[in-house]
């Protein structure tokens, strides 16, 4: 059994009127080492037991397990590699991306009250709920403080 993931891809379909049909469309990921590890260490998040901890910690959700997911495969679309990522005794999922002394820790959870916090030189900066404005701007504040983005984050 193959459990690669370093080329993962996504399909997902549009409806074309002019063709009357449905088309599926493929987008391939280019997987960096540290987010194929951090990919398959979240798939095995999916056999932890209730109290996997022995502090009695929940099993992560499957929603935050997706979320974070989908998270991993769109940093990559910007070369942006995870350095950390855990699941939390409340069934969320932790992932933290890091630049120098900078970093900044995204969790997931089974509803929509994701979040990031900012930190540098190990002291939090700010905190915030997660949405599209905010993760461009916080990814921006980490990545590309002074310009020069990669697409995806202009």
């Amino acid at each position: 059994m193959n459990t690669s993931v370093n080329r993962i891809y996504h399909e997902f379909f549009v409806n074309s009127s002019s063709l009357g049909a449905t088309i599926p469309h493929v987008n391939y990921y280019k997987l960096s080492p540290a987010n194929s590890k951090a990919l398959l260490l979240l798939k095995s998040f999916t056999t932890l037991k209730a109290n996997w901890d022995s502090y009695g910690a929940e099993v992560p959700s499957d929603k935050a397990i997706q979320k974070a997911s989908t998270f991993i495969l769109r940093l990559s679309n910007t070369g942006i590699d995870v350095y950390f990522v855990a699941p939390s005794p409340n069934g969320d999922i932790l992932i933290e991306i890091k630049q120098g002394s900078s970093s900044l820790e995204f969790e997931f959870t089974s509803d929509e009250s994701d979040s990031v916090v900012a930190s540098q030189f190990k002291r939090v900066i700010t905190e915030a709920e997660l949405n599209e404005t905010t993760l461009i701007a916080y990814l921006k504040w980490l990545i590309c403080p002074y310009g020069n983005c990669p697409p995806d984050l202009r």
